[in-house]
C-alpha cells in the first residue's frame, strides 16, 4: 500500500511538471497585447523558443521570446519555405533591419527601426525589381529627402523634410 501511494504521488507530480504542448511541441502559450505567458492566468511570463507551422507541416513562423517579449530575430515564411519577412525586436519593440519579400524571394521592402520608432532609411520596390520609394525617418519624425521613382526609374516626386 505505501509503494502504492509513493508511486501514485510521484506520477501526480510528473504530470504537474510536465507542460501542455501544440501539436508541433511548443510550448502552450498564451498572448495578450503582445506580451506571451506560460499561463492562462498570465501569472508567468514565457522565455523561449516559438514556432508556428501551415497545416501541411511547413515552418510558418519562428521567434525567440524573453520575458514574455519578442527578442532578436523574428521570421515569417511562405508556404513554399520562402521568408516572407525578416524582422528584429529588441524588449518587445522592432529594432534593426526589417524586410519583406514576394512569394518568389525578390525583396519588397526594407525599413529600419530604433527601439520601436521608425529610424534610418526606408526603400519600396516593384515586382520588377525596381526602387520606386526612398523615405528616410530619424526617431519617428520623417526627414531628409523622400523620393519616388516609376516604374523605368524615373524621378517622379522629391520632398526634403
Amino acid at each position: 500500500m505505501k509503494n502504492k501511494t509513493i508511486l501514485l504521488l510521484g506520477v501526480f507530480l510528473l504530470t504537474l511538471s510536465v507542460q501542455a504542448q501544440d501539436q508541433q511541441g511548443n510550448p502552450q502559450i498564451y498572448q495578450n497585447e503582445g506580451v506571451y505567458y506560460r499561463d492562462k492566468k498570465q501569472n508567468e511570463l514565457y522565455t523561449g523558443d516559438y514556432r508556428e507551422y501551415y497545416d501541411n507541416g511547413t515552418l510558418k513562423l519562428e521567434m525567440q521570446i524573453k520575458n514574455g517579449l519578442p527578442e532578436g530575430a523574428y521570421l515569417i515564411y511562405f508556404d513554399n519555405r520562402k521568408p516572407k519577412e525578416v524582422r528584429s525586436y529588441k524588449e518587445g519593440k522592432l529594432h534593426g533591419l526589417w524586410r519583406t519579400y514576394d512569394i518568389s524571394g525578390q525583396l519588397i521592402s526594407e525599413a529600419e527601426y530604433k527601439n520601436g520608432a521608425k529610424h534610418g532609411t526606408w526603400r519600396i520596390w516593384d515586382e520588377l525589381g525596381n526602387q520606386r520609394y526612398e523615405m528616410n525617418y530619424y526617431e519617428g519624425n520623417k526627414i531628409g529627402l523622400w523620393r519616388m521613382w516609376d516604374d523605368k526609374g524615373n524621378l517622379l516626386d522629391e520632398k526634403k523634410y
